[in-house]
């Protein structure tokens, strides 16, 4: 599944993400964009996002709340508010807390075992205010920076029962920085891919990926990543689609757009991008009604199936990715 990160493109209405999907040709199944501590929740983005049949993914940053705070409590009746929001939506919401956190742009980097707390304290505040809809993304970046055995994004993970979702990120920089030059789609994801996958068997998804113009055949490098076989893990491409450090954007030049063009072509005869009741599994005969999740504060029982569509035996979702067979963005480095 093909995703997208456009400026702006969720908030008020979708214009420019519709207007993003009409340049290349097809629709996106999976929207994204970035929020911060310094906002109430939102639920706009969202409802349209879910009543548009597209999967939202959210990047919730905390840029001045320290960890320490966070898991001392000093934010609960904030990210009780946010958890509340999130149960009343209309379907599966994706939050991604902490991207990026084993590299040393990020405020929260460097302090694994402080990130692992604060993210288990949010995620229980979730469960026990009843937010079943909600699925947790943990996207390390594909290499640790610095590279040393203290920062490896292995030491920042929360456990099986706090993650829903593996992320990385990972970047082709060409010559917008020379000092790594332009990789291969392969070449970025190799090693972060296999190390990530080594932590859980949950679905996933690259959650910032995209290619400079200069530097190669950015054309070439599209077409490389959507026909890829290397990584039979990866259920979902998030690209970023912003002139920022440099033009990521797909359409920055006429072949780099074509390139995508070419993709959604071949996906005519596909399904159009899945609802999020299509999504949900069908609940098995005299299946139970609740999934659990358990943290550190306990078991919470989750709603019935129809409540919180996706979700597994022990918290965990349906891989909606595998179902269909087949703003504000940190100022950080990648």
């Amino acid at each position: 599944m093909l995703g997208a990160f456009v400026p702006a493109g969720v908030w008020n209405d979708l214009a420019p993400l519709r207007e993003l999907e009409d340049r290349v040709g097809g629709a996106f199944g999976l929207a994204h964009w970035y929020t911060s501590w310094d906002f109430a929740y939102d639920p706009v983005p969202v409802d349209d996002v879910l009543a548009a049949g597209r999967i939202p993914l959210v990047t919730w940053q905390t840029h001045n709340e320290s960890l320490g705070d966070i898991a001392a409590g000093a934010y609960d009746a904030y990210i009780r508010e946010w958890a509340r929001g999130v149960r009343a939506a209309a379907g599966t919401v994706y939050v991604r807390i902490f991207p990026e956190m084993n590299g040393d742009w990020a405020s929260w980097n460097g302090d694994p075992e402080g990130l692992k707390r604060a993210w288990r304290h949010i995620v229980d505040l979730f469960a026990a205010e009843g937010a079943a809809n909600v699925r947790w993304v943990f996207s390390p970046n594909v290499t640790d920076e610095p590279r040393t055995p203290e920062n490896a994004m292995e030491r920042y993970y929360p456990g099986d029962d706090y993650v829903d979702v593996l992320g990385l990120d990972g970047y082709n920089w060409g010559d917008a920085k020379p000092a790594i030059g332009w990789r291969s789609y392969e070449d970025v994801f190799q090693d972060g891919y296999a190390r990530i996958t080594r932590l859980g068997d949950q679905p996933l998804w690259l959650a910032e990926v995209a290619s400079a113009e200069a530097g190669g055949d950015k054309a070439a490098w599209v077409d490389d990543m959507l026909s890829s076989t290397a990584f039979p893990r990866v259920e979902a491409i998030v690209w970023f689609n912003e002139d920022k450090e440099t033009d990521w954007r797909m359409e920055s030049s006429f072949r780099s757009l074509q390139a995508f063009r070419s993709y959604f072509r071949g996906r005519q005869d596909a399904e159009s991008p899945p609802t999020q009741a299509a999504l949900a599994p069908a609940a098995p005969a005299g299946a139970q009604p609740a999934a659990v999740r358990r943290g550190a504060g306990g078991a919470v029982a989750a709603p019935p199936d129809g409540a919180a569509s996706g979700a597994r035996a022990g918290g965990r979702p349906a891989s909606p990715t595998t179902a269909i067979a087949s703003g504000e963005h940190h100022a950080l480095g990648r």
